[in-house]
């Protein structure tokens, strides 16, 4: 079974430059909701 961990990020001015950051490191934009994104990425123990 697949885990994951999960992040919440305040939509700020470089929304771009920032998901493209998050992206990289492994990140997955799954939703948006009231000025919050919330990212999720696999989890290795």
């Amino acid at each position: 079974m697949k885990k994951y961990e999960y992040k919440t990020v305040s939509v700020l001015w470089r929304t771009e430059r920032k998901l493209n950051q998050l992206g990289y490191e492994g990140w997955e934009l799954v939703a948006v909701d009231g000025g919050r994104m919330y990212l999720r990425r696999e989890y290795n123990d």
